[in-house]
């Protein structure tokens, strides 16, 4: 079955429950534009709703505002699972709109009308099986630009040479590295197989460990968070001489701007200020709080966290890093991380 006509299936499937049962519905599709577009009939007995429908894919704004090159947009736009800046785009340009998550909102001047507001249950997130620390800390440098093999692993991340070789033989059993030459010798050296898919499993591993990371709040009065962090906050962790990395909205907008304003500063520090909590706040300007917070601290995952560019005399951590951290925190941050990744990239040629 061809591609367009798997979309048709799932374009019928789609439509089907977000609708009542016993309406009828046929896909069918239509044109072989760049972007999928079918004719769809909903109907019960001889009354029939036709409209003209389209799969923007996994539903990102950069997603549906492709429809802007179309001559004539389509009446309902479909997608995997729209996020909120996608959606706010198609109400601005009067679309309707259904994903895959049950999700819909449409309003046809036929009469058909389906709002369907399905909650997005929050779930932790996990760890994938079989990642380790190890695998992650491999990853990252991997990410970095080191090539997968053990000497250089080793060099990069100061994992022993045992640690090292386990974490690339792990990445290679799941799928993600591979020896296209011997098993053994000068030609045994690993490759990416997929860059893509490489950050995509990382990025999922990146978000499970960084949900069992204990985190530290602190609270502190700015009139700009990236001036705070320029003037203030990067001078005093030089002068302390100790590991520190920003990441989520404060990095992307540093290597790739995407959002409107920076309200949380994601902060990496070397685990001696996780346990010295008086002198992170001392060093940060601020207190430590339960709620209300401004910076959100948390132990450097991996020795390559930190590994990203200094900007303005900020230390930015690992894109891929940055990516995966707004990937897991969703919402716009998820929108900004695949804005991230379009740009500038979260790896090598990724």
């Amino acid at each position: 079955m061809s591609e367009k006509g798997r979309l048709s299936d799932r374009v019928e499937a789609v439509t089907k429950a977000v609708l009542p049962m016993g309406l009828r519905v046929k896909v069918t599709k239509k044109g072989n534009g760049s972007i999928p577009l079918f004719d769809v009939a909903v109907g019960r007995g001889a009354a029939v709703h036709r409209f003209v429908g389209c799969w923007v894919g996994e539903g990102w704004p950069g997603d549906v505002e492709r429809l802007s090159g179309l001559t004539r947009h389509p009446d309902v736009v479909y997608a995997q699972q729209f996020s909120e800046g996608a959606r706010a785009w198609l109400a601005d340009h009067h679309l309707g709109w259904i994903d895959e998550a049950g999700g819909a909102h449409v309003s046809l001047p036929s009469g058909l009308v389906v709002v369907r507001d399905q909650t997005r249950a929050t779930v932790p997130a996990a760890v994938p099986q079989g990642w380790t620390s190890a695998m992650l800390t491999a990853a990252e440098a991997v990410l970095a630009g080191n090539p997968p093999v053990v000497m250089a692993i080793e060099q990069a991340t100061a994992l022993s040479r045992g640690a090292a070789t386990n974490a690339l033989a792990r990445l290679e059993r799941v799928g993600l590295l591979s020896r296209p030459g011997a098993l053994r010798g000068p030609a045994s050296a690993r490759q990416v197989v997929d860059i893509d898919a490489f950050i995509d499993a990382y990025a999922a591993a990146a978000a499970g460990f960084r949900a069992k990371q204990q985190r530290v709040l602190i609270h502190r009065i700015w009139r700009d968070p990236l001036q705070a962090l320029a003037r203030e906050i990067a001078p005093s962790m030089a002068a302390a001489r100790v590991k520190w990395a920003i990441s989520g909205a404060a990095a992307s907008t540093l290597l790739a701007p995407y959002l409107s304003e920076v309200t949380v500063i994601a902060l990496y520090v070397e685990r001696s200020l996780i346990v010295a909590q008086d002198h992170l706040a001392q060093l940060l300007h601020g207190r430590v709080v339960q709620k209300g917070h401004r910076i959100e601290v948390r132990e450097l995952p991996t020795s390559m966290s930190a590994n990203g560019p200094r900007i303005d005399g900020i230390q930015v951590a690992l894109p891929g890093r940055v990516y995966a951290d707004l990937l897991a925190s969703g919402g716009r941050l998820a929108e900004a991380a695949h804005h991230l990744r379009e740009v500038h990239g979260a790896g090598p040629r990724s």
